[in-house]
């Protein structure tokens, strides 16, 4: 028989879940619960509260708690150009058959503070120079946490966070002030940094290519499923997914996603007349045969 203690905690449990639901749209239940107690666990540290109880009314009558548990919640690591050859890949296979339509849409789920997205938008610029004007670009960039998202807008990194960039790159596609570098306007220019959580399906469609690495490890395999789906509805036929290179697409997004590069972690959205016979992807009327 469980203690009144444990039923009390449980019961607190799922109320801080709708709490942040109510307080700051973040939905908790897509999470695994291990990885959610582990999160809280450090929260309860910092506070000084020993139970979930205690640090539900804490939460409540301190607002910038609300702030601090969601960037706990939300792990945020990520670098410029993270896994090169992901984006050697995109140069030389993704981006020349995407930009041959002069329209190109690009989502980066869980931006963080916005290495990724700027680093796809340089990698165009590099490819395309001059012609970029030529092109219309939109890249959305979303994160469920505010903070790492206004830090993102701001496009301001110190030293450490662009050591990985060349001394021409940072020349030409940042301004240095001090110890800070800035990316420049005109990198930012596509760029539309938006709050989302991808328990919900994204509002814009029929996208070239969404790139949501290393986020998925956070949520549950139910959840994973749901959000791989909400990508391929995103999709325009025949656009590309990237995930993690850790991550596996599993259940109903495994069969409809048609792998490209595995070592890369990328997928396509097959065209319609295609289907998966024997795990090849085959032209429809061929199958038929």
């Amino acid at each position: 028989m469980q203690s009144d203690d444990n039923i009390f905690e449980k019961i607190a449990f799922e109320k801080l879940k709708r709490h942040l639901l109510e307080n700051v749209g973040l939905n908790c239940d897509g999470y695994r619960p291990e990885y959610l107690k582990r999160r809280l666990e450090i929260r309860l540290k910092a506070t000084n509260s020993k139970s979930y109880s205690q640090y539900l009314r804490y939460l409540r009558a301190n607002s910038q708690e609300n702030r601090l548990l969601v960037s706990d919640l939300t792990v945020n690591y990520t670098s410029f150009f993270r896994d090169a050859d992901v984006y050697q890949f995109l140069e030389k296979k993704v981006f020349p058959n995407l930009l041959a339509s002069r329209i190109v849409r690009i989502w980066s789920a869980g931006c963080a503070t916005g290495e990724e997205p700027y680093s796809l938008a340089i990698l165009l610029n590099e490819m395309l120079k001059n012609r970029i004007k030529d092109v219309f670009i939109t890249i959305h960039a979303s994160d469920i946490d505010k903070e790492v998202l206004d830090k993102a807008s701001r496009g301001e990194y110190n030293k450490n966070q662009v050591h990985g960039l060349n001394r021409e790159l940072l020349g030409k596609y940042f301004s240095q002030e001090g110890d800070s570098y800035f990316v420049k306007d005109f990198v930012k220019k596509p760029i539309r940094f938006k709050i989302h959580d991808l328990m919900n399906p994204f509002p814009h469609q029929n996208l070239d290519l969404i790139l949501c690495r290393n986020v998925m490890i956070y949520f549950s395999r139910e959840s994973q499923q749901r959000i791989h789906m909400h990508f391929y509805n995103g999709l325009r036929t025949g656009g590309y997914l990237i995930t993690g290179k850790a991550e596996m697409l599993s259940g109903e997004p495994s069969k409809r996603f048609s792998p490209v590069d595995m070592k890369c972690r990328i997928y396509r959205k097959p065209e319609a007349n295609t289907i998966k016979v024997n795990d090849v992807w085959v032209n429809a009327s061929l199958a038929e045969l």
